[in-house]
């Protein structure tokens, strides 16, 4: 997550417990005859029909016969189950690996657990993500996909979730994110339970889809690439959108997408949307083709935390 720090003032009292609801997680791919193209236009699954799919918390997606589902969570279970085998638990404040930094690198204060206290479905399609102190000590919930995705070469390959950010009173320190890392980051296994190659951050490509700061209604979006500190994402901050006002994201529902484009070699791009809208655009031109290639072309795990 690049340099995400959690402030320490003005948290919630003791046994406070904030929610990020999730309605949805898809990751949308198609395959089809050379050229191939690969894009999504909304979530859901395709339509034989070609008409629209709904989505809980998103309108207006659309699908033609032709688009092809490669993974998706509408988090169905009983209310206070955790997340199935399409995830990954992260438990405690580290990666293992050499070169993993403790608090996840970024300073943050809580420890990730597996408690359905933390990491749950309510029962009616929601994933629960809670972060809750007790005394001086903040738990919080950490998943990954055990699965990884690609855009292929000539296609695109658009993921999307549609969230509802929480919106504590004193929000300093709540800082979740929906976001993406290259496939190299891990060496063997998938999350805490395996071992990463964390000095490859970030040269291995880091996509921050939405990261939402104290909870001000603001939102983000970041490609994360090359070396840190400068290089051609200007790291540690990245190439990013800025806080944009994201108004009403507290209290209801809304997605956050992004579409890598790969239909044209040396044309590459990656975009932003906040409910289908775009909002930010990098291209393979501003990274330069080698730092974008180690970046971008490849598989990336999902995270949720």
């Amino acid at each position: 997550m690049g340099r995400r720090i959690l402030g320490r003032r003005n948290l919630p009292r003791s046994r406070t417990r904030v929610v990020i609801m999730t309605s949805a997680l898809v990751l949308v791919v198609l395959a089809v005859a050379v050229p191939l193209t690969v894009r999504a236009l909304g979530t859901g699954k395709s339509s034989p029909s070609g008409q629209g799919v709904a989505d809980s918390g998103y309108s207006g997606a659309r699908m033609s016969a032709s688009w092809k589902t490669v993974f998706s969570d509408r988090f169905r279970g009983r209310a206070g189950s955790g997340v199935d085998s399409k995830w990954v638990y992260d438990i405690g404040t580290r990666y293992h690996g050499a070169g993993c930094a403790a608090s996840w690198g970024t300073g943050e204060v809580e420890s990730a657990t597996r408690s359905a206290r933390n990491v749950s479905v309510d029962g009616r399609g929601h994933l629960l993500i809670s972060p809750v102190r007790s005394g001086r000590r903040w738990a919080s919930g950490r998943i990954e996909t055990a699965g990884t995705f690609t855009a292929p070469a000539k296609g695109e390959m658009k993921v999307v979730a549609v969230l509802r950010r929480p919106g504590p009173r004193h929000g300093l320190g709540y800082w979740p994110a929906f976001w993406m890392l290259g496939a190299g980051f891990r060496a063997r296994g998938a999350g805490t339970s395996g071992t990463m190659n964390c000095p490859k951050w970030p040269s291995v490509g880091e996509i921050d889809v939405l990261e939402d700061v104290n909870a001000l209604s603001q939102h983000s979006g970041t490609l994360h690439c090359g070396t840190d500190p400068g290089g051609p994402c200007r790291e540690p901050g990245g190439l990013t959108s800025g806080l944009l006002p994201c108004p009403g994201c507290q209290a209801r529902y809304a997605s956050y997408s992004v579409i890598i484009n790969r239909a044209r070699a040396g044309s590459e791009s990656i975009t932003w949307y906040l409910n289908g809208r775009a909002y930010q655009t990098v291209t393979e031109k501003q990274v330069g083709a080698r730092a974008w290639r180690a970046a971008v072309d490849h598989r990336f795990f999902l995270i949720l935390d």
